[in-house]
């Protein structure tokens, strides 16, 4: 089963005299090749998405790392 890349309906249907797949819940018409292609443009943007939030979160773990072992650091003060 085909999906939509604009509204996820999972129901594209092929029209075999037009060589395209077409949604019935929003109309849109693709070939195959264009499909597949939106498709991966779709995929390597959350890849994207994904590899910044792991590079934000692994900057905030090392941030909280640092912080943290300067605490423990800090002379104590002698009265």
């Amino acid at each position: 089963m085909v999906r939509c890349p604009e509204c996820a309906s999972p129901k594209m249907k092929y029209d075999a005299r037009s060589s395209r797949y077409v949604c019935p819940r929003c109309g849109l018409a693709l070939s195959r090749g264009e499909l597949d292609r939106s498709w991966d443009e779709q995929r390597s943007a959350y890849r994207r998405e994904d590899q910044e939030d792991a590079r934000a979160q692994r900057r905030r773990d090392y941030l909280d790392w640092w912080l943290s072992s300067k605490e423990k650091e800090k002379p104590k003060r002698k009265r």
